[in-house]
This record gives structure tokens, C-alpha cells and sequence, in this order.
């Protein structure tokens, strides 16, 4: 009788313990994950001033840029979004080649707008740099368009490979 007792004891234990495994592995699974962009920022989200090593002067200056920029970025946003669904709308067959030309070219526009927009907030950026941190900035830039093709793995942070 005893035997039996420490037999089922044993059994409900292994039985909690697999259960708060599954629900760690759950809870693992289904948990959202943090961007990988957003890992290697700190959390004040001022990455490009600590990377750039911002003077608190310059700072307040990005700061300013920032909230300019990101307000005519809002701006353009709601275009840009009316003009993807317009193009998303012709999917269907009925439509012709011109007019999901007509149309791809509307959304492209929209895109180039804000594109255009971005390049003139980093020269503002640029100006407020001193010729190192230029320097650091131009670099940053020219890794955008290959750090977004890479996978979250081999991304190394920019500070990494100025060293």
C-alpha cells in the first residue's frame, strides 16, 4: 500500500510538471517577440543620437527634426494608404493592364513622396552633425538597405562594425 501511494505521488508530480511545460512552451510560442530593430535600440528610443553620440544640444535639435518629420509623415501616410488599396482592389480580372498600370503608378507616387520626404529629413540630420558623426550617419544610411534583407541572425549593429 505504501508503494502505491508513492507511485501515484510521483505520477501527479511528473503530470504538474509536464503540464507548466506545456504551458511554458505555450506561452513561449504565442507571446509576441520584440522587433529586431527594436532590441538593439535603448529603450528611450533614441538610437540614432546615442549612436551618433549627440551632444544634449544636438539632441534637442534631432528631437525637434523628428517632430517635424514625423508629422508630415502622417501627413502623407493616409494617401499612401488610400492609393495601396485602390491598387489592391484590382486584383480583380475585370480590370484592365492600363488601369492597374494607371493605378500602380498612383501608389508608387505616393511612395516616392514620402521616400523624398525621409531623404530630406536625414539632410536636415546631417546638417546638425559635426564631420565625424556625418561620416557615422553616411554609413548608417548605406546599411539600411542591406540590413533589411538580412535575417535577424546575422545583423550586427552599426557600432559593432565601425570598431
Amino acid at each position: 500500500m505504501n508503494e502505491q501511494r508513492r507511485i501515484r505521488l510521483l505520477l501527479g508530480i511528473i503530470g504538474v510538471l509536464v503540464a507548466l511545460n506545456i504551458g511554458l512552451l505555450a506561452w513561449l510560442w504565442v507571446r509576441p517577440a520584440a522587433p529586431e530593430h527594436r532590441r538593439n535600440w535603448s529603450r528611450s528610443g533614441t538610437f540614432l543620437s546615442d549612436t551618433l553620440g549627440f551632444s544634449p544640444q544636438q539632441r534637442q535639435q534631432l528631437g525637434e527634426l523628428q517632430k517635424s518629420y514625423f508629422q508630415q509623415l502622417q501627413i502623407q501616410q493616409k494617401p499612401l494608404k488610400q492609393a495601396r488599396k485602390a491598387y489592391f482592389r484590382l486584383a480583380d480580372s475585370l480590370f484592365t493592364v492600363e488601369q492597374r498600370r494607371q493605378q500602380a503608378l498612383a501608389f508608387h507616387q505616393q511612395a516616392a513622396e514620402i521616400d523624398l520626404l525621409t531623404l530630406a529629413h536625414f539632410d536636415r540630420v546631417a546638417g546638425i552633425c559635426t564631420p565625424a558623426q556625418r561620416t557615422l550617419l553616411n554609413t548608417l544610411l548605406s546599411e539600411l538597405p542591406s540590413r533589411a534583407f538580412r535575417t535577424p541572425r546575422s545583423r550586427k549593429t552599426v557600432a559593432d562594425s565601425t570598431r
